[in-house]
């Protein structure tokens, strides 16, 4: 019995040991002793014609320390030592725009796609705050930092499994905290951009808030929303905003953990499903509203998609880490793509004259004798 009592014991100190300590995506300063926890993200997703403006608003707290010591909050809210943090965002493409966002633009988007019976009304819910490198060889290449409001960003790419190393090296010391390898290796496969941002500000920061809107402009072939990073940063929600020209392909969110009010329970309908960009909220139309690439997008009809995500890498939940890759959407016309040459169906054989019926063919017609003996055999 103590055998089997000291075996159990050191299998469950191994799993012990062998669990990723829990990191948001946001990370506190080196010298601050409390860890930051992922809250919940939230984005919008604009895309057209290979070009996304997407807004980024993810949520942190400051968690207590392992001996239970807790945040100390002045009265304005703030915590003194807590001044500034580091926001590592992932992008398929090096931006070539950045902006402070309206900071009502997600409860600007809640109030515009309500969900609510569809037979009664329900009462609306609040929501919760470059220059483009040569090619370079395998290695980490820091591209020209930006200054935003109160952000500055510093877009990094990093080519190969040194770029890799490099990269990580390079957040871990400079505060961002490192990425898990499996992630690591997708994006750096991919080819993505990654941007180190960070916030500061002298009078403090809460201890737990959302962060200001971010807007980011780059080029995509498809919508995107960078999801895979938070492999292994700990139990977060998720909640989405995609404004589109054609349909998405709703049945391929459940591979994401994702789904709209519908999918969750068809009695439910959310409002301006279907929509048009004047009758989105002032705040909304203004992340498209000069871009180019949204001429289409802004004269016709448009769709408008709220999808959420609840418990994302809780231990029963979506586990980001077996996506193969980030978050994606597809749109229905790509659902069953149509084969690459037309198919025409074969003509029926047209009755030919009598006199140009083609050699090596048998010239019987229906009810005609045939000799007897063997197939074939003459006499």
């Amino acid at each position: 019995m103590r055998l089997v009592a000291t075996i159990l014991l050191l299998l469950a100190l191994g799993l012990t040991l062998r669990t990723p300590a829990v990191e948001a995506c946001i990370h506190a300063p080196k010298d601050l002793e409390f860890p930051i926890e992922a809250g919940s993200q939230r984005g919008i997703v604009m895309w057209d014609n290979g070009r996304e403006e997407l807004v980024l608003m993810p949520g942190y707290k400051l968690a207590d320390t392992k001996d239970g010591k807790s945040p100390e909050i002045a009265e304005s809210g703030l915590v003194a030592n807590f001044k500034s943090f580091a926001w590592l965002v992932p992008v398929p493409s090096i931006p070539d725009a950045y902006k402070e966002t309206a900071t009502t633009v997600f409860k600007d988007m809640h109030a515009f796609t309500t969900v609510h019976p569809r037979l009664e009304e329900l009462k609306t819910d609040d929501g919760p705050v470059l220059t483009a490198p040569e090619e370079t060889q395998e290695g980490m290449q820091f591209l020209e930092a930006v200054n935003i409001g109160e952000y500055s960003i510093q877009p990094i790419k990093a080519k190969g499994e040194s770029g890799g190393k490099e990269l990580n090296a390079w957040l871990k010391d400079k505060g961002f905290g490192e990425v898990s390898s499996a992630s690591l290796r997708w994006y750096v496969k991919h080819d993505w951009c990654w941007l180190a941002v960070r916030m500061a500000s002298d009078k403090g920061l809460p201890d737990k808030a959302d962060v200001k809107p971010l807007q980011i402009s780059f080029k995509t072939p498809r919508p995107v929303y960078p999801l895979k990073i938070q492999d292994g940063r700990g139990e977060f929600d998720a909640e989405l905003w995609v404004i589109v020209r054609e349909r998405l392909d709703l049945s391929k969110l459940r591979q994401w953990g994702l789904e709209t009010p519908e999918m969750r329970d068809d009695y439910y309908v959310q409002d301006h499903r279907e929509t048009g960009f004047a009758a989105l909220p002032e705040s909304v139309r203004a992340i498209g509203a000069e871009q180019e690439d949204f001429k289409a997008l802004r004269l016709g009809a448009m769709f408008c998609y709220r999808i959420s995500g609840k418990l994302m890498e809780a231990p029963d939940g979506q586990d980001v880490a077996a996506w193969v890759d980030d978050l994606y959407f597809e749109f229905e016309k790509d659902a069953a793509p149509k084969p690459k040459d037309e198919v025409k169906p074969t003509p029926p054989e047209e009755k030919q004259p009598e006199g140009d019926k083609p050699e090596g063919k048998s010239q019987d017609k229906p009810g005609d004798k045939k000799p007897e003996g063997k197939e074939g055999q003459g006499k």
